[in-house]
């Protein structure tokens, strides 16, 4: 069972640095979750050492982490705003979010101030007992009562957004991308919501060991039922993204159809998909650059150039065009091989050298390529248009 915790911990540090530096179109949205499977990873590592027995090894990793942890629930409600508002703003009022934090703050001062023996007392009864560690008092706090009002709080967070959520689930339905967005945001929040819920319970657990609460939860020697299923909840929130590998990408905001008053008012048909002009325009550029007349044009190619990630541009061209990426390409090359015929060019180049000219690697590829999109030959084409 600990070795789950290594998992959502290794997981988590993998998601984290992809999400941070992998293209995406909504960025902030991406970086926010980054940063909580940064916690995260940080707060799996942790259990596992010390449930492992590895603190002896690890001394300097167990009263820091605290702060931290304090913050996890954080990043998890502005994700959520960006994705329902589109935006980022800080209201006065969020600094409530904040309260577990300042006391986790003021009992790690209070303990780095104590004598050093002081903590290293707190570590050697640890290190004894891993399963008592969170009985141990700091000053404001117990150790477990940290753990309780740090879940408390995201549990809290999870139900105000609830609300907003629901609203957000209703809107854009038809929309493929909106409704992949969806199921990650229901499995997301339901994870989120089921792994605070037994937080709280655990920390109960630790709180009242000694009392019938606890001797229903066990399961065996170390270990409770509690325990077991909120480690399967951070190991789920870990790998769940595996199943959802399009939020690696992002999602872009949403857009109105129109800029009609009218069509302003109208909320349940924002689209929730890309940008039509600025896509458009990016588009546009491509064509002027002809790099799709390189040989190896390829879609991943292609994103880095227009700046945006590979899921959104094939999603694009079948919901605007119904065109796939290779359809796509090929018309650009035909549309630039009926220019070059239309000025000439065969008239001192073989096909051969036209279809080299258009991004083919052989004169068959190329003519069959034309054929389809023209219903002749390049050498019929050559002769419609003298």
């Amino acid at each position: 069972m600990i070795l789950i915790l290594l998992i959502a911990a290794i997981f988590g540090l993998v998601l984290s640095t992809t999400l941070f530096f992998k293209r995406s179109t909504n960025t902030v949205a991406t970086k926010i979750l980054g940063s909580f499977y940064f916690l995260l990873s940080i707060y799996a590592l942790q259990a596992f050492i010390i449930d492992g027995g590895y603190l002896e090894h690890f001394t300097w990793f167990f009263l820091w982490p605290l702060l931290p942890y304090h913050l996890i629930f954080i990043p998890i409600y502005y994700y959520f705003k960006v994705i329902l508002t589109d935006q980022l703003k800080w209201h006065n009022a969020e600094i409530i979010l904040f309260i577990p934090f300042f006391l986790g703050l003021i009992d790690i001062i209070y303990v780095y101030l104590q004598p050093e023996a002081f903590y290293n007392n707190i570590i050697s009864q640890t290190i004894s007992n891993p399963e008592k560690r969170l009985n141990v008092h700091y000053w404001l706090l117990d150790l477990d009562q940290h753990l309780l009002i740090r879940h408390v709080w995201q549990l809290g967070i999870l139900v105000v957004l609830l609300p907003q959520v629901w609203s957000f689930i209703k809107k854009g339905k038809n929309d493929e991308l909106k409704s992949i967005l969806n199921k990650w945001l229901i499995t997301f929040w339901s994870i989120l919501t089921v792994m605070a819920i037994l937080a709280i319970l655990y920390a109960f657990e630790k709180m009242f060991q000694e009392n019938l609460f606890h001797s229903l939860l066990v399961i065996g020697k170390g270990g409770g039922i509690i325990t077991f299923f909120l480690y399967i909840a951070l190991f789920l929130i870990g790998i769940i993204p595996i199943y959802f590998p399009s939020i690696l990408y992002g999602y872009p905001q949403q857009v109105k159809p129109s800029s009609n008053p009218v069509a302003k008012e109208q909320t349940d048909d924002l689209k929730f998909g890309l940008d039509e002009q600025e896509v458009k325009l990016k588009l546009e550029g491509l064509k002027k650059s002809k790099s799709y007349l390189n040989q190896s044009f390829t879609l991943t190619e292609c994103a880095q150039e227009l700046g945006m990630p590979s899921h959104h541009i094939s999603y694009f061209l079948k919901s605007y065009y119904g065109l796939s990426f290779s359809s796509f390409k090929n018309n650009l090359r035909m549309d630039h091989a009926k220019k070059l015929i239309e000025d000439g060019y065969l008239q001192n180049n073989t096909i051969e050298a036209l279809a080299g000219e258009c991004g083919f690697a052989s004169r068959t590829s190329f003519s069959k390529a034309f054929k389809n999109a023209s219903d002749v030959s390049p050498s019929q084409y050559a002769l419609e248009t003298r």
